[in-house]
């Protein structure tokens, strides 16, 4: 099940951001409710950062850490987050 942000690379090796968008239909009273979660292409510059990191984002999950790569707020680029449920284990 995706979330809204979350960020994905399609099988046609193009990375995506998930987002919910209002759904409107004319003469239906409560279209505006709807919402769908899509996927929409990121511009060409992400395509390049995010083939980039997928590297170091594969790495910590190989070795069981779940990160997240996300977006930064103003846009300009990307970071890995670890997961907020993630408990490492030491030995």
């Amino acid at each position: 099940m995706a979330y809204d942000g979350e960020l994905v690379k399609m099988e046609n090796g193009r990375w995506a951001r998930f987002q919910r968008c209002q759904v409107h239909r004319p003469g239906v009273a409560d279209a505006g409710e709807t919402m769908l979660l899509i996927a929409v292409e990121l511009e060409e510059r992400f395509q390049r950062l995010l083939d980039e990191a997928a590297d170091s984002l594969a790495h910590y999950r190989y070795q069981g850490v779940p990160v997240q790569v996300r977006l930064d707020p103003d846009a300009r680029g990307i970071s890995l987050h670890p997961e907020s449920s993630f408990v490492p284990v030491v030995h």
